[in-house]
């Protein structure tokens, strides 16, 4: 009997703590016009490499890239200056755990970083893994020159302010390495 009250009282802890926030918001929203707006995620569609014959010309002291390149050459979500959004941490729908597991109660706004895309084209890219003799580095690397405000307006829920010149920036989730190879959240600064 102990052990089913102890189980209960786990379980009514757990369905508690993640009560806070409805399955269907769990996600990214951009916050524009007044208007919440779900953020998709979008995936890249080819690995690119660069630097191989410098590497060799230089007997691997020339860095080689893989670069993730994404579709398009802006994103959908626009602001004018300053992005502002709202993350929503809990238990995804069951239809959306693929989609939206980074979201999930046991991460928050400190596992994504904000990451700016290279534009060339047609098309977008994040440096994905760079490496020479002296050694590599794996993941997109964070946007340094951004100013950045995270707030946690209520448990598991964080607004977020990004301001920045003018240019095409994404969310990467960065937990456990993972840093847009899962896919990235964009958005544009006017």
């Amino acid at each position: 009997m102990k052990r089913l009250c102890l189980i209960l009282a786990f379980g009514l802890a757990y369905m508690a703590a993640n009560a806070q926030v409805p399955a269907d918001s769990v996600g990214i929203f951009a916050l524009v016009d007044g208007q919440t707006v779900r953020m998709d995620k979008i995936t890249y569609n080819a690995i690119k490499g660069s630097g191989g014959l410098a590497s060799a010309a230089t007997f691997g002291m020339a860095k080689i890239k893989s670069k993730l390149q994404f579709k398009g050459n802006t994103s959908p979500n626009h602001f004018k200056g300053t992005a502002t959004f709202r993350m929503y941490f809990g238990t995804p729908q069951t239809t959306d755990i693929v989609n939206l597991y980074q979201f999930s109660a046991n991460y928050s706004a400190k596992d994504f970083e904000v990451a700016r895309f290279d534009v060339k084209k047609n098309t977008r890219t994040l440096t994905g893994v760079s490496a020479n003799l002296l050694g590599s580095s794996v993941g997109v690397s964070s946007a340094d020159d951004l100013n950045i405000t995270v707030t946690e307006i209520r448990p598991k829920v964080f607004d977020i302010t990004v301001i920045g010149k003018p240019g095409e920036y994404c969310f990467a989730f960065t937990a456990n390495g993972t840093m847009g190879f899962g896919g990235v959240y964009d958005f544009t600064i006017e």
